[in-house]
């Protein structure tokens, strides 16, 4: 995965044998405008961030939404990506499933 920095360059303090993130460190990563939203929004709140896993299901999602707003079929779908076509279907709309954590039921 290609990152817009390196992760080798940021300092994570330990605080209680727990990584913290310092204001510098945040402003490497996300910039000052996005380091100023996060800061807005959950400044001060334990905040439980989505791991690499979530970030491809929604990627997976998206692309499955893609694929059939372009035409294909749950059929189709299924055998390009991998999944049941239950699961395609599921994908499509999402509002219709319960969601237990990231996944959906």
């Amino acid at each position: 995965m290609m990152l817009g920095f390196s992760l080798s360059n940021l300092d994570f303090p330990e605080l209680n044998g727990k990584r913290v993130m310092t204001v510098e460190c945040l402003i490497r990563v996300l910039g000052h405008e996005g380091a100023e939203c996060l800061i807005y929004y959950w400044g001060g709140m334990r905040v439980s961030i989505p791991n690499v896993d979530d970030l491809h299901r929604v990627r997976l999602r998206e692309r499955v939404i893609h694929a059939f707003n372009s035409g294909a079929t749950s059929s189709q779908i299924a055998e390009r990506f991998g999944i049941s076509i239950r699961t395609a279907q599921r994908m499509r709309n999402p509002s219709t499933c319960v969601e237990n954590g990231a996944k959906m039921i």
